[in-house]
């Protein structure tokens, strides 16, 4: 960029007025650089407003989001622990008001009429099966501790509320009829609204409220088999210690009473749970806006450099008749912080226009409704990184126009003669002429090779995270359901203990059934950490997915279990250590063989096998995962099993659809943030080569001039230039696609660190993310190719006009 020299006034004897007049000529001469620079800012501004717009939106998520939970929890009183018991005798209740009164970390607490049972219903293509708590509406409306809040009503006088989290496809709207499954029977109501809860309205929460109108509140509660149950509701002084409590809470109603089912969750659990796509969504945000940033800062420290070269005898003038090397300097940071401010506050502005539909995307999982505002502190935090940023990276690029001397600048910055090395000599190489001039420009711009570099070393990285996400997530969910889910089968049967011989039997002599095997989990207590939920079986060398202990083995015998890596880690347990459960009021020691990853229970769980658990209780049910022969229709299935065995059958699942319900939500978010990231990655390498092919033709004018003198063909000096980058693309394009598909996994599972996830363990597609790399290098060509159209522009005779 070069730059007319203003003229220098007479300084002003006062300071204030001799400090206007210098600021006075750093503007004028940033307002020269841009105007003639126009292509370059423009490029730049699109990176810092999508570097500003990603780093607000990450701020957003990360500082405000998530306190949305907190403000609703305060907003609802709602409890830090809740209990949901298969009983509503006197006695438990009398029990449970003495333990929670004597309790010095009870601040208050609610209970409350129930009907608590596992069901399902029909949701996102798929199916939600989860412990409901049937409320009645006024009184779950006006409870003390707990309380809910309607978010949509309507005329309708008879029927069911439902969480707001289920308010889309077949239930968007109220009239609508839900089926919900309950036990070995299926009910209808007519949706006549939805609510908010807390801490029970997403199946996230290990229990899932549901509201039903007087009428059919009663209707329901007189029903054989229905469960007259209690819903407890504490609030703590401390809700630090909701974990603590939970487990204590549950383990002496457990011992005092243990024939009464009983179901919790606590503050931790579920302000965790329920924003899973929000961590996942932020942690991606937050490293694609710092790799936008990194690029960004890149491409403007080689712009100065550049202009630095481009100018040397403007600058050598300015400096001869009287600018100081401070003023040149800040011209530069006043042209760069002056882009920079403006479009961060353009990119904040797009954050917010692009939040809502973010917000809506996620609330499919949080189920709590978000608010859209304006937050101080992400808006500041965003100006201050980015203009900091660009600030710090235009003062240190620039300092070597401290050690321009007038003299030496007018000679283009030469001191007496140029000695540079010739790189490729044409009259020895072996090399075709357009190849040998292309690696001579390439060899002579190391700092557009730098720049070339680190944008693909980034955007490989960003290739082969889509390509994971794609393979394992998109095409093929089953690798993304064994990590996150743990174990995967076809149906689960839980039955009644006293038909396990009949029933096995009857399942054997079923050809359709490939595999059955007892995986049942339950809770017991850790005596010096928290509740854990245990999965018990009898061997689980039986089990589909061998890889939910990665570390170490299964437990084989009655003195082992495997326990989650994730709360080992917090406690500071290793394989060989002796850990003391305890469970319906007995303990017992175990040894740890292994450690274990699944997300259901956010890393808060363990392994045992069936004798290990008796030795501290009994099964007051089993739950059976079954395989079943291709081509049998679940649910039919499970109709099938229920009818002949009555009452005794608790529960059918089919998991399938269970899974697909659930991960849907999150295939459908993966698949926004890849298509998402991978249009950013154009955008990126289109701006960052045109800044690149800009300069390059601005310092090559000359030399092409002269080429197409000797008769070189616009077309011959387009492919030098776009040959001329692709060395660097090429070599950095491979080395990133191969470093970034040995790290992918341990970076992924950061992500996923706050869900249990220690070891990732997807599958890398080599052959897709191979087909991406050079993807990325035939578009890189391509776009160098067609922002090179420039050299049309250039003619020799116009090249003379000024000499």
């Amino acid at each position: 960029m070069s730059a007319e020299i203003p003229t220098v006034t007479k300084s002003c004897p006062h300071s204030w007025k001799k400090w206007g007049g210098s600021m006075k000529k750093c503007i004028l001469i940033a307002r020269s650089n841009l105007r003639r620079a126009k292509g370059q800012a423009a490029a730049i501004t699109v990176l810092i407003l999508l570097a500003a717009f990603m780093l607000n939106l990450w701020l957003m998520l990360s500082l405000d989001y998530k306190r949305n939970f907190n403000r609703c929890h305060d907003r609802l009183n709602a409890e830090h622990v809740t209990l949901a018991l298969s009983s509503s005798d006197a006695d438990l209740r009398d029990f449970v008001t003495e333990t929670l009164e004597k309790d010095s970390r009870t601040a208050e607490y609610s209970m409350e009429d129930c009907i608590s049972m596992s069901g399902s219903f029909e949701y996102n293509s798929g199916e939600v099966n989860t412990v409901l708590i049937f409320l009645e509406k006024e009184a779950a409306l006006n409870r003390s501790v707990g309380r809910v809040e309607l978010t949509k009503d309507s005329t309708f006088s008879n029927g069911i509320y439902i969480p707001m989290l289920y308010s889309t496809g077949d239930y968007q709207s109220p009239g609508k009829t839900i089926d919900i499954n309950i036990g070995n029977h299926t009910e209808s109501f007519t949706i006549c609204g939805f609510f908010n809860s807390a801490m029970a309205g997403s199946h996230n929460c290990y229990m899932s409220a549901l509201l039903l109108t007087k009428d059919e509140y009663q209707k329901l509660e007189k029903q054989n088999g229905v469960p007259h149950s209690t819903l407890v509701s504490v609030r703590l002084h401390d809700k630090s210690e909701s974990e603590d409590f939970e487990a204590f809470l549950k383990n002496t109603v457990s011992s005092r009473f243990p024939d009464v089912r009983a179901v919790s969750n606590s503050y931790a659990l579920v302000s965790s749970s329920r924003y899973i796509s929000q961590m996942i969504c932020s942690g991606i945000v937050c490293a694609m806006a710092f790799l936008v940033i990194l690029i960004a800062l890149v491409v403007i420290v080689s712009n100065v450099i550049n202009y630095i070269q481009e100018n040397m005898k403007s600058l050598g003038a300015w400096k001869a008749v009287g600018y100081t090397s401070g003023q040149l300097i800040s011209t530069l940071l006043l042209q760069f912080l002056g882009i920079t401010g403006i479009t961060s506050l353009a990119g904040i502005g797009l954050s917010y226009c692009l939040f809502p539909s973010l917000n809506d995307m996620m609330t499919v999982q949080t189920g709590i409704p978000y608010t859209v505002r304006f937050l101080p502190l992400p808006a500041l935090l965003t100006l201050a990184v980015t203009n900091g940023s660009v600030a710090l990276a235009v003062w240190l690029a620039s300092r070597r126009i401290k050690k321009i001397e007038p003299i030496a600048a007018l000679r283009q910055g030469l001191q007496t003669h140029s000695f540079k090395r010739n790189h490729v000599p044409l009259e020895n190489t072996g090399a075709p002429l357009h190849l040998a001039l292309a690696l001579k420009t390439t060899l002579s711009g190391i700092k557009q090779n730098v720049t070339v570099c680190i944008t693909m070393l980034v955007l490989s990285l960003v290739v082969v995270f889509s390509g994971l996400m794609v393979e394992n997530m998109i095409v093929d969910m089953d690798p993304f359901l064994n990590l996150i889910a743990g174990e995967t089968a076809d149906s689960c049967i839980n039955i009644n203990p006293e038909i396990q011989s009949e029933f096995l039997q009857a399942m054997e002599d079923d050809d359709r059934i490939r595999k059955i095997y007892l995986y049942h989990t339950t809770e017991v207590r850790h005596v010096d950490g928290i509740a854990l939920m245990a999965t018990v079986s009898e061997d689980f060398a039986d089990a589909n997915n061998q890889n939910v202990c990665f570390e170490g083995r299964f437990p084989k015998y009655d003195n082992e279990m495997a326990i989650a890596a994730k709360y080992a880690r917090e406690k500071g347990l290793k394989i060989g250590d002796e850990i003391t459960l305890t469970a319906d009021g007995r303990k017992a020691r175990y040894l740890i063989s292994g450690f274990t990853q699944i997300s259901n229970n956010l890393g808060k769980d363990c392994l045992l096998t069936r004798s290990g658990y008796e030795r501290m209780g009994r099964l007051q049910d089993e739950s059976y995962y079954i395989n079943t022969a291709d081509g049998v229709d679940i649910d039919d299935f499970n109709e099938d099993v229920s009818k002949k065995f009555g009452s005794d059958i608790y529960l059918t699942i089919n998991i399938f659809s269970t899974m697909e319900g659930t991960a849907t939500i999150y295939v459908s978010l993966m698949t926004i943030i890849v298509i998402a990231v991978v249009v950013l990655s154009a955008v990126i390498i289109i701006f960052v080569l045109y800044l690149l092919v800009r300069t390059l033709l601005n310092s090559k004018k000359r030399d092409y001039g002269i080429m197409k003198a000797l008769g070189f063909t616009t077309g011959q000096l387009i492919l030098q230039t776009a040959l001329s980058f692709m060395p660097a693309v090429i070599v950095s394009t491979v080395l990133g696609i191969t470093v970034s598909a040995l790290v992918i996994n341990p970076l992924t599972a950061l992500f996923l660190r706050g869900i249990g996830i220690v070891k990732c363990t997807f599958t890398v597609p080599v052959g897709l993310i191979t087909a991406g790399g050079v993807g990325l290098i035939v578009f890189a060509f391509l776009a160098v190719c067609l922002l090179s159209l420039k050299v049309r522009r250039i003619a020799p005779k116009a090249l003379l006009d000024g000499e």
